[in-house]
């Protein structure tokens, strides 16, 4: 049995970061531009996207508890804590 790994709680986030609409690297909207579904790309596994496309990955929770995302590739990669 493997211990469970806790969520990092990320501070200084600013509110749309915090409610995790926006990619709390980059600073990215997960929801704009909002693209018709004939433009959208292909899903990634393990990924979420909203109406802009972008595929993210949850990253933590902010201080209200709710999860924080970073754009999939670079931003997550240094969103997580070596």
């Amino acid at each position: 049995m493997t211990a469970a790994r806790s969520e990092a709680v990320w501070s200084g986030l600013n509110e749309s970061q915090a409610d995790g609409t926006e990619c709390a690297m980059c600073e990215r909207s997960f929801l704009l531009p909002e693209l018709p579904p004939e433009y959208l790309p292909e899903p990634i596994p393990g990924t979420r996207s909203g109406p802009s496309g972008i595929a993210a990955v949850p990253v933590g929770r902010s201080r209200t508890g709710s999860q924080v995302f970073a754009c999939a590739g670079i931003c997550a990669a240094l969103a997580w804590p070596d």
